[in-house]
């Protein structure tokens, strides 16, 4: 009840005041300031002491508040300075980055278009190599003919020779001979066995695929032997050797004109693989020399790629870098803010005591004597 009263009677006496008594009250600094000048008062200590103290705790404040002023000054031109500086370091990064990729779009299609050439290239070997096999398989089948015509020739030239080496063998010799009164002629038994060879090598040739022509005519041949048996005179052996002699030249000219053309398909055929080869060779050339402009392409492209990597890496980092160069300098201006208010506000508190005191000591006495009355110890 006492406190109340007390309460009332200062607001009406000091109804001008109470706000500027309030706010001062309400900060650490302006009861404190209270206590110390109610304390002087009560003690005697002299008025002017206590303006002193008041005037040299604002000049602290204001030489404080300069001195924080310069110190924040200087330290956010150092971050003004050092983000500068980074996003500079990032500007030159970034460009960096921007040439690397020019780089890397220039040599990727260049790249991409040789690996085209290549495989066009490989395709073009791959139907080259594919004629050149046909062609030396169809050469090979020609060849293995040839030779299979070569043996057949070669067969029907050995019963021809065997046939007229039984005629001239069996002439020589006087067992097989009769003398008549006006000519020498071959037994029936020599002709029987010249007619059976023929016969014999007849069926074989016409077996065959080159000589079956031949194994007719030997056959005819083996047939005309046959039927002159009975009439094997010198006349008729000798028609009969003329005709084996005729059928041995004819194959002699049959497999000349063979080997002819075996030699004329084997030098048109060197001649096509040669040609065949020489493309082979510039395929081959150009598949080696774009083979190694891919890789280089390809190297350029590796080392321009980790460069990238790398730069990106840089910019990541210096981002960061920046990001937190900024944050605490963010932070360092808004703790300057905070104190500069906290400090303008204890400024303040020490302008409005002296005020007070040089405008209201009456009031401030009795303000401070009702604060007694109403049992604030502090201030005994």
């Amino acid at each position: 009840m006492k406190t109340t009263l007390l309460l009332v009677l200062v607001a009406c006496a000091f109804a001008t005041n109470t706000a500027l008594f309030d706010r001062i009250e309400k900060s650490d600094l302006g009861r404190t300031l209270l206590n110390t000048i109610a304390i002087q008062m009560t003690t005697g200590e002299p008025l002017e002491r206590i303006f002193q103290t008041l005037y040299d705790l604002e000049d602290r404040y204001i030489a404080d508040q300069k001195e924080d002023d310069a110190n924040n000054q200087a330290f956010q031109q150092v971050c003004d300075a050092d983000l500068n500086a980074l996003n500079q370091e990032l500007a030159n990064l970034e460009q960096r980055n921007t040439e690397l990729q020019a780089v890397l779009d220039d040599l990727q299609p260049i790249r991409d278009q040789k690996i085209g050439q290549k495989k066009a290239k490989e395709l073009q070997k791959a139907e080259l190599q594919k004629v050149i096999d046909e062609t030396t398989a169809k050469r090979q089948e020609q060849a293995d003919d040839f030779e299979a015509q070569r043996q057949e020739y070669t067969f029907v030239s050995s019963v021809l020779a065997e046939a007229r080496r039984l005629f001239t063998d069996n002439l020589q010799a006087p067992s097989f001979l009769q003398k008549g009164e006006e000519r020498v002629h071959v037994t029936p038994q020599i002709m029987a066995q010249v007619a059976s060879h023929m016969s014999q090598g007849a069926h074989k040739a016409s077996t065959m695929k080159h000589v079956r022509t031949f194994g007719k005519a030997i056959k005819l041949l083996a047939n005309l032997a046959n039927r002159t048996q009975q009439f094997a005179n010198q006349e008729l052996t000798g028609r009969v050797i003329k005709l084996i002699d005729d059928l041995q030249n004819q194959l002699s000219q049959a497999f000349d004109l063979a080997r002819k053309a075996e030699d004329d398909r084997a030098r048109a055929f060197q001649a096509y693989m040669s040609l065949l080869n020489k493309d082979m060779n510039k395929y081959n050339s150009s598949i080696a020399n774009l083979t190694a402009e891919i890789q280089s392409l390809q190297d350029r492209i590796d080392a321009t790629t980790s460069s990238q990597n790398d730069v990106l890496q840089r910019i990541q980092a210096k981002t960061q870098q920046r990001d937190d160069r900024r944050g605490e300098c963010q932070e360092a201006a808004y703790d300057y803010q905070q104190r500069r208010a906290a400090r303008d506000n204890d400024r303040q508190t020490v302008s409005d005591l002296i005020g007070i005191l040089n405008s209201n000591m009456r009031d401030l006495k009795e303000y401070i004597a009702l604060r007694v009355a109403a049992g604030d110890t502090n201030l005994e």
